[in-house]
């Protein structure tokens, strides 16, 4: 009696654990997917247009696909390829503009520098940003000259903070010790040489790209290559995809096919250039 006691105490005690971490794990997940959600958003992935996109090119590589091989399987591996590469197109043109970004900010501070020693006010000079600045980063001034008006300096510095790019971090970090600790006058020479670090940064970085930009090349070659030599066998040989309408055979071409998508996405890892990021701090 005592034993089974213990037994079913051991059990009730294992069943509330377990129901603890669930509850954990749960929140835990929902967390990570309210989060993977506001980055899809912010990065136009969640949106109706780009849904159907990725539909339309789903489908237009399975057609395609069918139409070359009639094979299901490479006909599904079209159909997810062209299913991916509207996010390639999507992440190549997040990563233009963060370029054409980076690429304004040393010409932005210059100019701001300039209107400062000028001896426009802050908000002026700001302004004047957003209505002649370099043109990627215009609206963002816009806005801050905005919230600078309605909420005041510490709220549009915040705002300007707000990014998970680093450079508007440190303009906003720069900003607001300057405008806070110097003397009327002494902001203006920190920005022109903060301008000059950010423009020689960029042209490093650049550097760095053109030479990562080859080992992705070579990537997308590589992992087309096999791909575009099967179809040109078969074209020569039918009998050949034959062999690929199996079981054995669909299994073959799905784990080919998974190997080379692996280390298609590891060859274009090695080959990016992680992008300085300014780190969260708690709080």
């Amino acid at each position: 009696m005592i034993g089974q006691l213990l037994a079913l105490s051991l059990l009730a005690g294992l069943a509330l654990l377990v129901l603890g971490l669930a509850d954990q794990a749960r929140a835990t997940l929902r967390s990570r997917l309210d989060s993977a959600i506001r980055r899809g958003r912010n990065a136009r992935v969640l949106t109706p247009r780009f849904i159907l996109a990725v539909s339309a090119a789903a489908l237009v590589g399975l057609a395609l696909g069918w139409a070359l091989t009639s094979i299901p399987v490479l006909a599904l591996l079209g159909g997810f390829a062209g299913a991916y590469a509207p996010f390639v197109w999507l992440r190549r043109g997040n990563e233009q503009g963060q370029r054409a970004r980076e690429r304004a900010w040393p010409a932005a501070l210059a100019q701001l520098a300039d209107a400062l020693g000028a001896g426009l006010a802050f908000p002026a000079a700001v302004a004047l940003l957003g209505e002649a600045g370099p043109i990627p980063l215009r609206g963002e001034f816009a806005r801050m000259h905005a919230r600078l008006r309605s909420d005041g300096l510490a709220a549009a510095l915040d705002q300007l903070a707000d990014t998970r790019e680093r450079t508007p971090g440190t303009v906003a970090l720069l900003l607001r010790a300057g405008l806070v600790e110097l003397p009327s006058g002494g902001l203006a020479p920190l920005l022109r040489d903060l301008s000059v670090m950010l423009g020689d940064r960029f042209e490093a970085r650049e550097k760095a790209r053109t030479r990562a930009s080859s080992l992705q090349l070579e990537a997308a070659i590589l992992a087309l290559s096999p791909v575009v030599l099967l179809l040109l066998v078969g074209a020569a040989s039918p009998g050949y995809l034959a062999a690929y309408r199996t079981a054995a055979g669909t299994a073959v071409a799905i784990a080919g096919g998974l190997a080379i998508f692996a280390c298609y996405l590891l060859m274009r890892r090695l080959g990016r250039i992680p992008e300085p990021q300014r780190q969260e701090q708690t709080r």
